[in-house]
C-alpha cells in the first residue's frame, strides 16, 4: 500500500472513531431510574406506555418532555387492558367503579331523584346557581367523592395511591405492582368508614379541643388526616385475616359471590343462633363492637374564608383546606379558595368548609334492611349552605355491617 493510500485511510479512520466516540449514547429509564423495577410478568411493559416521555433521548431534559408523573386512569386502563381486558370489562359494572348506590341514595337524601353513576355526573352540567341538584352535585363531586378508583386521595401519607387499577394493584412507595393489601383498602375505608373499625380505629371529632393532646410537644402523626382512638380490633383481625380473605375479586371487581358470616360460620350454637334468630337479626347487631357515627354534617360554600371563622377547625379531613388555612397564616394574599374537581381534576372556585356534629363510637341504631331483618344503622343529617343564600337539608339512613366483630358480647356488661 502507498504512503499516501495508508495516509488517507489513517485520516478517514480517526475521523470515524473519534466521531462514535462523540455520539451521545441512548439510555434506558432504568439507567438513571436504576431502583425501579418490576416483577417477571410486567417488565416487558415499558415505562412511556404509562409516563408518556421519550425512552430514546439522550439528555433528561428530552426525556422527560410530556412526562406523566402520576398517570391518568383512562391511560392506566388502556395499558392494563393489554392483558386483562375481561377483568376491565366486568369492572366497569362494580359498585367500586360506578358509585351509583352511594350517589343516587346522596342525592335521594335532598330529595333529588336520579339514579346515576360516577361517569355519568362526570357529563352532568351543574354551573346553574342557586339550583338545588347542582349544588348538592357540586358538594359532592369536589368535597365527598374522594374514594373513587380514578382520583388519586387526599394528600396524606396513608391515603395517597394510583389512579384506576393502581388504586389497589400499586405500591407507590416500590413502584411496583402488587395484590391488594390491607393498606391499600384502608387508602379509602378509613375515618368513619366501614374499614377503619375493623383495626379498631374510631375517628376524632375535627374540631381542636376534641382531638389528641401534643406528645413531646408536637401534635401526632396523621396520615389519614385525622387521628384515631383505639378501641377494640375485629377478632377476625386478631386471628390474622385480611380484607381479601374474605371479599375476594369476584365481589369487589365483579360484584358477585358476596360473602356471607354464615358461609364460614356453620357449626354454630343451636341455643343463641337458631333458625328463628337467623331470620329475624343480621350477625352484626350482636356481634358489633362498636359503630363508627357521624350524626351531623353542616358544610358551606365559602368564596372568602377567614381565619377567625374557622379557629379550631382548620383539619377537616381535607389536604386541600389544611393548605389553603396554612398558606392563608403565612401569606394571605397568595391564598385563593379553590377546590379541585374530583372527578375532573379541574380548580374550581369556592371551598367546601364543614363542621361534624354527634361524631362519636358510643351509639347503636336498629333498623330493618330490605329483607325485614334487623340491622345496625347509620343515620346522618346533612345541611349545606351555598354562601348563606341557600339552606338545604338532607337526611341519610342505611343498614352498614360494621366490621368491628366480636364474640357478641355489646349488651353483655362492659359492651356497649
Amino acid at each position: 500500500m502507498s504512503v499516501i493510500k495508508l495516509f488517507f485511510l489513517t485520516i478517514f479512520l480517526s475521523f470515524f472513531l473519534f466521531g462514535c466516540a462523540n455520539q451521545p449514547k441512548i439510555k434506558r429509564c432504568t439507567d438513571c431510574h436504576n431502583q425501579i423495577s418490576f416483577d417477571k410478568l410486567h417488565q416487558q411493559i415499558d415505562c412511556t406506555k404509562c409516563h408518556q416521555g421519550n425512552s430514546k433521548a439522550f439528555s433528561k431534559e428530552e426525556a422527560h418532555q410530556n412526562f406523566l408523573k402520576h398517570p391518568d386512569s383512562l391511560v392506566v386502563y388502556q395499558v392494563c387492558s393489554g392483558c386483562h381486558k375481561l377483568e376491565l370489562d366486568r369492572f366497569k359494572n362494580s359498585l367500586h367503579y360506578t358509585y351509583k348506590t352511594m350517589i343516587s341514595n346522596t342525592l335521594k337524601a335532598f330529595g333529588i331523584y336520579k339514579n346515576i353513576s360516577l361517569q355519568e355526573l362526570k357529563t352532568f352540567n351543574y354551573e346553574k346557581r342557586l339550583d338545588k341538584t347542582s349544588v348538592v352535585i357540586d358538594f359532592l363531586r369536589r368535597r365527598c367523592l374522594l374514594c373513587h378508583v380514578d382520583y388519586e386521595g387526599e394528600d396524606y401519607k396513608n391515603t395517597r395511591r394510583g389512579k384506576g387499577c393502581l388504586a389497589c394493584h400499586f405500591d407507590l412507595l416500590n413502584h411496583s405492582i402488587v395484590k391488594p393489601t390491607i393498606n391499600h383498602c384502608l387508602s379509602c375505608h378509613y375515618s368513619s368508614y366501614i374499614g377503619w373499625d375493623y383495626l379498631g380505629y374510631s375517628p376524632h371529632n375535627w374540631y381542636e379541643d376534641y382531638r389528641s393532646p401534643f406528645v413531646e410537644g408536637k401534635p401526632p402523626e396523621r396520615p389519614y388526616g385525622i387521628e384515631a382512638y383505639q378501641l377494640l380490633k375485629s377478632i377476625h383481625y386478631e386471628k390474622g385475616l385480611v380484607c381479601t380473605d374474605c371479599h375476594k375479586k369476584e365481589e369487589v371487581m365483579f360484584g358477585r359471590n358476596k360473602i356471607k358470616c354464615l358461609d364460614c360460620h356453620q357449626n354454630l350454637s343451636k341455643k343463641t343462633h337458631n333458625q328463628k334468630t337467623l331470620s329475624k337479626y343480621r350477625c352484626e347487631v350482636c356481634h358489633a363492637n362498636f359503630v363508627n357515627l357521624d350524626g351531623k354534617l353542616s358544610c358551606i360554600l365559602e368564596f372568602n374564608p377567614s381565619l377567625d371563622d374557622w379557629y379550631g377547625l382548620t383539619v377537616q379531613e381535607s389536604s386541600e383546606v389544611e393548605k389553603f388555612f396554612d398558606l392563608l397564616a403565612k401569606s394571605p394574599k397568595l391564598a385563593k379558595p379553590l377546590m379541585k374537581d374530583k372527578l375532573t381534576g379541574k380548580l374550581k372556585e369556592g371551598l367546601w368548609l364543614c363542621g361534624l356534629g354527634e361524631r362519636t363510637f358510643e351509639k347503636l341504631f336498629l333498623g330493618k334492611d330490605l329483607y325485614g331483618k334487623m340491622c345496625v344503622l347509620r343515620k346522618k343529617n346533612i345541611t349545606i349552605y351555598y354562601d348563606e343564600d341557600l339552606k338545604l337539608e338532607g337526611s341519610l339512613k342505611k343498614c352498614i355491617s360494621p366490621h368491628s366483630i366480636g364474640k357478641g358480647n355489646l349488651f353483655s356488661p362492659g359492651g356497649l
